[in-house]
């Protein structure tokens, strides 16, 4: 029998009226002659709840402790899955993370999986149980428990889909599929029937919430196929594949498959940088706080000095400033701006390694629409431009739109 691994998130727990459906949905499973695995997140809700407790206490509480703290919500769930299913005559074992051998580094509450023990697996497999294993969590090699930051339970899950070398890991989640763009600004966005690993990690890594990053790249380094699916309405979903394996697939004949926003952005402005070493000096500090840099330009003043504008998430930039500040006193920064109402908006597709002329069509239009272009950056698969967030549901529509992405109904 072939092993199908599913992981549910936090909305599909949500509540015991959820879990049941969850319960019925693996028992169809079970009788389409699988084996089944299922990773679970916490209750909606509940790591937020959990957080704001520890909080209260300290507003920034000991990060080993935290981690021991947000990994119960998972311990939830899972026992409660597991008694739906015993309840419907089907044999279950919930298993938290440590007890399943998931191994990670020790980077609480960012941690990475480094192996997964499945021999425990295997023999409940063996006799015939469903297991439900706690996502979001692991232990690292001194027998703490840590947690893989928000979204984990998708690396969770496929991460203990590869030990089994299951035939593909699902992830249920509150919408049927990948998209061509946000549906709740561009009405017109298409579900995808497939696409690749390499545009959904640009995508995840752009702003789309559907899949963590960190999945996908695991999924991506060993080839295990990913499908999207909705807790909520049967249907087909999306498939996370190798690029190699979509010519068989249904996908869109355009160069841009998908347009994609993040709208947790800053662009902040740096004056009077004296020279290429201070330059450096600026990356270094941000880099030594944390601060992940995103987009960067430099250009020479007429005073002969730097001007440097870079991109970051909207969260960093308080502390940001605050490093800046630091160099300025020693002038050889001057003028520093955090710019927070901005958005990235970006066009992803595989066909672009092999289409001339999509960056000037995208500026084009954005042109003729009199938004702004900021800033830019490009790679083979995904074009981004940062753009004022007054412009970002007139920026998507446009860009889907003159793409030939819009659904013909």
């Amino acid at each position: 029998m072939a092993v199908i691994v599913q992981k549910y998130g936090g909305t599909s727990v949500g509540s015991l009226s959820r879990i049941e459906a969850i319960a019925e949905n693996i028992i169809a499973t079970r009788r389409q002659g699988h084996q089944v695995v299922v990773v679970l997140s916490a209750m909606a809700g509940e790591t937020n709840r959990l957080l704001s407790l520890a909080t209260a206490l300290d507003p920034k509480p000991a990060t080993r402790e935290l981690d021991m703290l947000l990994s119960a919500g998972e311990q939830v769930s899972i026992s409660l899955l597991a008694i739906a299913l015993i309840q419907r005559g089907f044999s279950a074992i919930s298993l938290l993370a440590h007890q399943v051998g998931i191994q990670t580094d020790n980077h609480f509450g960012r941690a990475r999986i480094r192996s997964v023990d499945n021999k425990r697996l295997l023999e409940a497999l063996e006799q015939e149980q469903v297991v439900v294993i706690a996502g979001f969590q692991g232990m690292d090699s001194e027998q703490n428990i840590t947690t893989l930051g928000r979204g984990g339970s998708d690396t969770s899950a496929v991460a203990v889909a590869v030990a089994l070398e299951a035939s593909e890991c699902q992830i249920y989640t509150d919408v049927d599929g990948i998209y061509s763009a946000d549906p709740r600004i561009e009405p017109q966005a298409t579900r995808l029937a497939a696409i690749a690993f390499d545009e959904m990690l640009v995508m995840a890594s752009l702003g789309a919430k559907v899949l963590q990053n960190r999945a996908v790249e695991y999924a991506m380094a060993h080839n295990m196929p990913i499908r999207v699916l909705s807790s909520f309405a049967i249907g087909d979903g999306t498939k996370v594949i190798n690029e190699a394996l979509m010519a068989g697939e249904s996908k869109t004949s355009q160069p841009v498959s998908n347009i994609a926003h993040h709208q947790q952005e800053a662009l902040v402005t740096i004056s009077d940088v004296i020279d290429d070493n201070t330059l450096a000096e600026i990356f270094v500090l941000l880099g030594e706080a944390g601060i992940e840099v995103d987009m960067i330009s430099v250009e020479m003043q007429n005073n002969c000095k730097h001007k440097v504008k870079f991109s970051i998430h909207r969260d960093d930039c308080a502390q940001a400033s605050e490093k800046l500040h630091e160099m300025a006193q020693k002038n050889i920064i001057g003028a520093i701006h955090c710019n927070q109402k901005i958005v990235k908006i970006s066009a992803i597709g595989i066909g672009l390694k092999s289409h001339a002329g999509v960056a000037g069509k995208l500026f084009a239009a954005l042109a003729k629409e009199n938004i702004n272009v900021l800033m830019i950056s490009t790679s083979e698969i995904t074009i981004s431009v940062i753009v004022d967030e007054l412009n970002l549901v007139k920026g998507v529509r446009l860009l889907h739109q003159t793409f030939g992405l819009n659904s013909s109904k």
